[in-house]
């Protein structure tokens, strides 16, 4: 266990992986006073609109590039165009310095390993921070020899490690808030504990810009079941149906929407019909659960 992030946190250029708000919260509740060095680069890997929500909140880094890509293994593994991109940016930001940290979230899959293989990052240099609960399940790479040829392809030589996220043997800090006790070879990890920090982030964020006045109001989490085949459209609309009759059962009379940023507009028109609240529909739904009107 580290007893001290300060000897992590001295280096000479600080690159970011995020990929949503909620990301780049617990990121900046660790690093945010690096957020305004000239050598702190922000690589964003989601919508324009979102990365203008975020510098509403805190004060992002003013080196921030935008990559608004599917960035998904199957879309990446052939897109020529969107690795000549993610190459272009690797060249201009190591160009000015060479000696780097990378912070991430998801330390898996093809968009991280030509980010971390193409920026010179050295495994040693790799920080690793929650996504959700998912960095605690153990999980194995497949179709390794496949995805070491894909690496290649694309210029990038690396054979993928045999677990994937917490797990993978390269990396060896860690920074949760969720303390996952399952880790593969946990005892060569260094893992700090931030969960204080993150919650004193998300109170102090939720309380400054959400605003809800009737008490006994919902949340509506919703996620990308459909884009990500995992129900149809009609299947997703049966099941808000239902959760909608429920919530109104209990007599909920306020239900605000937080959308998943994956997610896309497919089921707008029935979330409006439905009446819900649209007005934090991109905020992080850990900020709107924390205020004290919101009940379910």
């Amino acid at each position: 266990m580290i007893t001290s992030k300060d000897k992590y946190i001295k280096t000479s250029g600080l690159i970011i992986d995020a990929r949503s708000i909620t990301q780049l919260i617990y990121i900046n509740a660790v690093f945010g006073k690096l957020f305004s060095s000239n050598n702190t680069f922000l690589i964003w890997k989601g919508s324009k609109n979102d990365l203008k929500l975020a510098s509403k909140l805190f004060k992002i880094p003013k080196n921030f590039y935008i990559f608004d890509i599917n960035s998904s293994d199957k879309n990446l593994a052939f897109n020529f165009k969107n690795v000549r991109q993610i190459k272009n940016l690797c060249k201009k930001i190591i160009k000015n310095n060479r000696s780097n940290t990378l912070c991430t979230c998801f330390a898996s899959g093809f968009y991280f390993d030509f980010l971390k293989n193409l920026l010179q990052i050295n495994d040693n240099d790799v920080i690793q921070f929650d996504d959700g609960l998912i960095n605690g399940f153990v999980q194995k790479k497949k179709y390794r020899l496949l995805r070491f040829l894909v690496n290649l392809i694309h210029g990038v030589y690396y054979f993928p490690s045999k677990y994937a996220l917490f797990s993978d043997q390269r990396f060896n800090k860690i920074f949760t808030s969720i303390n996952p006790k399952n880790i593969v070879d946990i005892k060569n990890k260094n893992i700090f504990n931030i969960t204080e920090l993150v919650t004193s982030s998300f109170i102090k964020l939720s309380n400054k810009y959400v605003d809800i006045k009737m008490p006994g109001s919902a949340l509506i989490m919703t996620a990308p079941t459909i884009e990500g085949g995992r129900m149809t459209k009609g299947e997703y609309r049966k099941l808000i149906l239902l959760v909608y009759s429920k919530l109104k059962n209990f007599g909920v009379n306020e239900i605000y929407l937080s959308k998943h940023p994956s997610e896309k507009k497919i089921s707008d028109s029935l979330y409006k019909k439905l009446g819900f609240n649209f007005r934090y529909i991109n905020y992080p739904s850990e900020l709107i659960m924390l205020n004290k009107n919101i009940s379910l």
